[in-house]
């Protein structure tokens, strides 16, 4: 007689997943405008699936259709096996200087612009795992690239990617941006992802000691209200200090921002 021991149960569970069809259970839900319980369940049972290219492929779907349905939030589950996939999908993708540069991103460059934020996703929440480094080392040049088109947008996510795997040889791109790219966001998820470096692969005094004057800089001069309160929010993160307020930012109060600037900007230049 069969034990059915909690690893029994969840072997076939995983045997009952690989048998079905998720394409069709795709579209079973889509019938039924994705209700939340099975949409939630649906997400487990592809994460404990072994065919990792259909839940890419589904994945993708969703990122074509504009569906927040968040089907890639159990990706991580398939292990550094699941790593090597959205690696080698980036290493398949040719992103030529003619499509970084079209001003509506195709496809082809949306696609990889997500599977590489998802993989820099995965790595920041296994950041203490040993494959961590070097799979961020092998990342970095596709976050570098794809950070340079002119959709604002995706330029938004690379940055917002990089402060989850970049190290110290990356602080002048990302202070560069801070401080001189075209558009508000990108400039304020510059900054941010500054101080996320702290929290993975940089040293909190090496960030300070090489941002100080480039977020003076950046704070003194941003003109977009809320921009300016992350650049605010993120530097006091990063220094230890207390400028402004979640709730002010929240708000976007302008003369609590305002004041907290000038707190900022009084620190930062000295």
């Amino acid at each position: 007689m069969e034990v059915f021991s909690k690893k029994n149960i969840e072997k076939n569970q995983r045997n009952d997943y690989q048998s079905e069809n998720p394409e069709q259970t795709y579209e079973e839900l889509e019938k039924e405008n994705f209700p939340d319980g099975k949409r939630i369940r649906f997400i487990a049972e592809l994460g404990a699936s072994s065919d990792i290219e259909g839940h890419f492929r589904l994945i993708c779907r969703t990122w074509k259709e504009e569906r927040n349905l968040r089907l890639e939030s159990s990706f991580d589950r398939h292990g550094e096996e699941g790593l090597s996939f959205l690696l080698e999908r980036l290493r398949q993708t040719e992103i030529t200087d003619a499509l970084l540069e079209e001003q509506e991103a195709s496809e082809e460059l949306r696609e990889a612009v997500f599977t590489a934020y998802l993989l820099a996703e995965i790595l920041s929440q296994g950041r203490h795992r040993s494959y961590y480094p070097s799979y961020s080392e092998e990342l970095l040049p596709f976050l570098l690239r794809f950070s340079e088109t002119e959709d604002d947008f995706l330029r938004e996510k690379c940055l917002i990617a990089l402060g989850w795997i970049a190290g110290e040889r990356e602080i002048p791109f990302l202070t560069g941006k801070m401080v001189e790219d075209r558009n508000a966001y990108c400039r304020a998820w510059a900054a941010s992802s500054l101080m996320q470096m702290s929290f993975h692969r940089v040293s909190g005094l090496i960030l300070q000691e090489k941002t100080k004057k480039d977020f003076a800089k950046a704070i003194q001069e941003e003109q977009n209200l809320q921009a300016s309160g992350i650049m605010i929010e993120a530097a006091q993160t990063l220094f230890s200090k207390k400028w402004l307020s979640a709730s002010a930012l929240e708000a976007e109060d302008e003369a609590q921002i305002e004041k907290a600037r000038r707190s900022a900007v009084r620190f930062l230049a000295k």
